[in-house]
């Protein structure tokens, strides 16, 4: 079984490592939310991320509806062919914070 991991960059910036799918995204779904008390701004870094597939789509779902309700902006970087394609099918690709 493949893992994932978040690497804390900086205060600021956390870099995603590994495969996102259905069997990983529980183990990382607080890493980086669980920064969203003590900041204004955050960029999560895809480039990475070797694998993906919709659990990915639903995990960055969760942290921009935790990150709306505390009022902190998240920046997205590098997400994989994968996730935009799913995210583009789910009509979702207009509401992730791209960069």
């Amino acid at each position: 079984m493949a893992d994932v991991s978040i690497k804390k960059v900086s205060d600021t910036h956390f870099a995603v490592q590994g495969v996102l799918m259905m069997h990983t995204v529980m183990s990382i779904i607080n890493e980086v939310a669980n920064n969203f008390n003590s900041q204004n701004e955050i960029t999560i870094d895809f480039a990475e991320v070797k694998n993906s597939d919709s659990a990915a789509v639903a995990l960055i779902v969760s942290w921009l509806a935790k990150a709306k309700i505390k009022n902190i902006k998240l920046h997205l970087l590098n997400l994989p062919q994968q996730i935009l394609d799913i995210a583009k099918a789910s009509d979702l690709l207009e509401i992730l914070p791209i960069d």
